[in-house]
């Protein structure tokens, strides 16, 4: 693998945007249940918005509700993981279920994190792991 680079100018994050049915109602779960702040809403009924945590920004934007059911079945989301790194993923855990959240048990995984689960409100697939050196409780 290369390291270098063609040109001088550099990555500096990644935000996804993830489309939304209920545009609200998402933002409202990042609040309430994952501990996010809403750092910009617009449009009137909305159609964008953008979440933030720690530096961790994910932007929700509200197509046509028909359009999103159609295009973007919630089936689909089966394969995309939005992963996010974290100091304290045991910690976390605890916040996210003293929030209400349904998240999944800690587990350690065979690639050496230790991590949780959750699907926001509208089924988006979140992982939120650490590096460890604990055994491994998980092969897959």
């Amino acid at each position: 693998m290369s390291t270098s680079r063609a040109g001088s100018a550099r990555l500096r994050d990644l935000r996804p945007m993830l489309a939304v049915r209920d545009l609200p109602g998402e933002v409202r779960f990042y609040v309430e249940r994952l501990g996010f702040n809403c750092r910009a809403m617009h449009g009137d009924p909305p159609v964008w918005a953008e979440v933030e945590r720690d530096g961790v920004s994910i932007m929700l934007n509200a197509p046509p509700r028909e359009l999103v059911e159609r295009d973007v079945p919630r089936r689909s989301r089966d394969y995309q993981v939005y992963y996010v790194g974290v100091d304290d993923v045991t910690a976390l855990h605890a916040e996210f279920r003293s929030r209400g959240a349904t998240v999944s048990e800690l587990r350690v995984a065979c690639y050496g994190m230790k991590e949780i689960e959750v699907r926001d409100s509208e089924d988006h697939w979140l992982w939120f792991g650490a590096p460890t050196d604990e055994a491994p409780t998980r092969m897959e």
